[in-house]
């Protein structure tokens, strides 16, 4: 920085200059490469992957350096590096591992008002690699100015996590649309309030799914200024703990306008959609199905004709035992845009975190879900099937019909003295477990006082909790 650049920089009170975040378009464009060890190889890669013409100076070349140059995809020379090497280039890496000759390097480059990065040496760059996230053609990129590498990577691991994965094909789409539709838009103003709507809109959740022609329709009615076509996304809400929503669900939950759930969905789970999003319950009681399930399909399709995101959110998986299928039936019926995001499923959440495993090569090569729910104070399964050998049993919804259960599968043939274990509000913090033979297990859940909603699960696999359970 000159002294008048210096004198102004202090006048503005800066502490000190910050790197300007920038993106090159290496097409074609002339980088050297200074080195050829397996470090410079990295660097190499990544310029080939940006297109660029790259050319390689080192005494000895690394062999993915030689593999490249035999291939004519470098231009590679086995010599020391000379300043004049500096002369054209757009940019240079220097990753000789000597910092003699780094500096040489940079010094030729700064002579030059040549771009450079040293390797792991920020006082000798005048560019630097971020940490980078990529979706297709959408990147973000993470800097410290060189303070720290290891929290680079860290917010590159948490960045990874939540950015969705079809965030390439949404900016593909707006790529291959953006200039027709901005040609009738009055202005910059105009035109930014249109693509944030589109982006807030259905047109974004389509375009992120491939459903171009879909996406295109929405994009269509939004510039001819009809009413918003609204959405629903069927979300999974999981077993009870909010950590076992899938990035999926997390990211409909924080897009939708409003949120219909039900009883076995957790308050820690609710707590994660967006904080000013609509939330109406709509548990369902025994006997009044029927009717509660037409009241929330018409729920569903009201909100998504006046263009609003929803997300129906269903504890476990909306597929298993969920009725999911019923009200996507309307909805596809009705010509209404979806998309169905599978959840963690009671069965298979409540075990994990129970210490029992549904399966054991020694002990049980299949299993079955079923529903314990009572109808007109029956349970009615296909009890010779669940009474078999080799399996393990899953019954949801089955507390009060828990002692019925177990006295028709031993009716059936099954041995009284298997294990069973009936698990309470699991995967949550007040989780609890009885475990029992099953010709008890429904007495000592009475006796435990276990409240709903439960899941049991009946076989041999139930017996390795007491050794594999310790971990919950």
């Amino acid at each position: 920085m000159s002294t008048s650049a210096a004198d102004a920089a202090g006048a503005r009170g800066d502490s000190a200059p910050q790197p300007l975040p920038l993106f090159l378009r290496l097409a074609g464009q002339p980088c050297l490469v200074v080195g050829a060890g397996a470090v410079a190889a990295r660097k190499i890669e990544a310029l080939l992957k940006a297109h660029a013409d790259v050319t390689v100076v080192a005494p000895e070349l690394h062999p993915v350096v030689q593999r490249l140059a035999a291939a004519q995809r470098v231009r590679a020379t086995k010599r020391a590096f000379q300043e004049a090497d500096a002369d054209g280039q757009l940019l240079v890496i220097a990753a000789t591992g000597e910092r003699t000759v780094n500096r040489q390097v940079f010094e030729a480059c700064r002579a030059r008002a040549v771009l450079v990065n040293t390797v792991d040496d920020i006082a000798l760059c005048t560019a630097t690699f971020p940490s980078v996230v990529e979706r297709g053609s959408v990147a973000v990129a993470i800097g410290t100015d060189g303070a720290s590498p290891a929290l680079a990577m860290h917010l590159r691991e948490r960045i990874e996590a939540v950015l969705p994965a079809g965030i390439g094909r949404i900016a593909d789409f707006i790529r291959r649309h953006r200039r027709a539709f901005n040609a009738a838009l009055p202005d910059a103003l105009a035109r930014r309030h249109f693509w944030q709507r589109a982006l807030d809109g259905p047109t974004a959740e389509q375009a992120a799914r491939g459903d171009d022609a879909a996406a295109q329709t929405s994009l269509e009615r939004l510039a001819a200024g009809g009413p918003a076509l609204g959405f629903v996304s069927l979300v999974g809400a999981g077993p009870g703990d909010p950590d076992l929503l899938t990035l999926k669900a997390l990211g409909a939950l924080q897009r939708a306008d409003v949120v219909y759930y039900d009883n076995l969905v957790s308050p820690a789970v609710l707590a994660r959609c967006r904080r000013d999003a609509e939330r109406i319950y709509v548990g369902k009681r025994r006997a009044f199905h029927s009717v509660r399930q037409a009241e929330i399909n018409a729920m569903l399709l009201k909100d998504a004709r006046a263009g609003r995101r929803v997300a129906r959110l269903k504890g476990g998986d909306p597929f298993i035992f969920g009725r999911g299928g019923e009200e996507i039936e309307t909805l596809s019926e009705l010509g209404i845009h979806f998309e169905v995001i599978p959840g963690v499923t009671a069965g298979l959440g409540c075990a994990a975190y129970a210490g029992i495993p549904l399966t054991h090569r020694d002990l049980a090569q299949s299993v079955r879900f079923v529903t314990g729910h009572l109808k007109d104070d029956v349970v009615n399964l296909d009890w010779p099937e669940l009474a078999r050998p080799g399996q393990t049993l899953v019954v949801y919804m089955g507390l009060g019909g828990l002692a019925q259960l177990a006295q028709r599968l031993i009716e059936h043939g099954m041995d009284a003295a298997t294990p069973a274990a009936t698990i309470s509000r699991g995967t949550l913090p007040d989780q609890a477990v009885v475990v029992a033979p099953i010709a008890a297990i429904a007495e000592q859940v009475r006796q435990a006082r276990l409240p709903g909603p439960t899941t049991t699960i009946v076989g041999p696999v139930v017996a390795l909790r007491e050794r594999l359970g310790k971990a919950h």
